[in-house]
């Protein structure tokens, strides 16, 4: 009776674990944000080093987090289908382009047009 119920009690204590740990993962924010992004990427000008190859390895490597993490991002409104399609043509784009396929600026530069995911996923105006 003893042995049933300590093995009762370590199986609760395992699933006790684990759902503790995934709601702690659930609440750690990403600290590649999408508004991040748009300040180091877009207004920062990163995304334009990038593209003419005038960005530095540390660069490179901070523009490649900052855009591998976007799908994860929730958008802040539109659909999240919409937003991780959007997303993953940025990333697909840019690791053409730093591999340095053909014609893989002109595919990123495509895929950081601003309207693209501005329209459907962008709150007007924007929150302070």
């Amino acid at each position: 009776m003893i042995r049933t119920l300590t093995a009762v009690f370590s199986i609760l204590a395992v699933i006790a674990l684990i759902s503790g740990i995934s709601t702690a993962d659930e609440k750690k924010e990403n600290k590649y944000t999408t508004k991040k992004f748009m300040q180091a990427v877009k207004t920062g000008g990163l995304h334009t080093k990038v593209i003419k190859g005038e960005a530095t390895e540390a660069e490179r490597k901070l523009f490649v987090a900052y855009v591998k993490a976007l799908p994860a991002n929730k958008p802040p409104k539109g659909a999240p289908e919409s937003w991780k399609k959007l997303t993953e043509i940025l990333v697909k784009a840019t690791e053409a382009h730093l591999a340095g396929k053909e014609d893989s600026a002109e595919a990123l530069t495509k895929a950081m047009n601003c309207k693209v995911c501005h329209t459907p996923h962008k709150v007007y105006p924007p929150k302070t």
